[in-house]
């Protein structure tokens, strides 16, 4: 009887899946992944702090980007046009 029943269920959530078109491929070329805003950018021979503010005045920080040598950047909060670079050093 619980065979039968487990049956019935697994049978259930295959119709659910086919009705529903089942999981969605991923469409995204290489070429889309290039493009993205999102993408985050690669260091180079350099190690600097960018600290983004809130407006003009510089006095509330909203996010930051720091890159290490020849690292992939991290990127805290969010970016906006009012930034301030702080070179460190050189990674040659």
């Amino acid at each position: 009887m619980r065979s039968g029943n487990m049956l019935g269920v697994l049978l259930m959530a295959a119709g659910f899946m086919v009705g529903c078109g089942g999981a969605e491929p991923l469409e995204e070329t290489q070429a889309e992944l290039d493009t993205r805003q999102d993408l985050r950018p690669f260091c180079g021979p350099s190690a600097y702090t960018v600290t983004y503010y809130s407006d003009a005045t510089l006095t509330t920080p909203v996010g930051a980007t720091v890159c290490e040598c020849y690292a992939t950047a991290w990127v805290i909060g969010r970016t906006t046009a009012f930034a301030v670079t702080e070179y460190e050093y050189s990674c040659e």
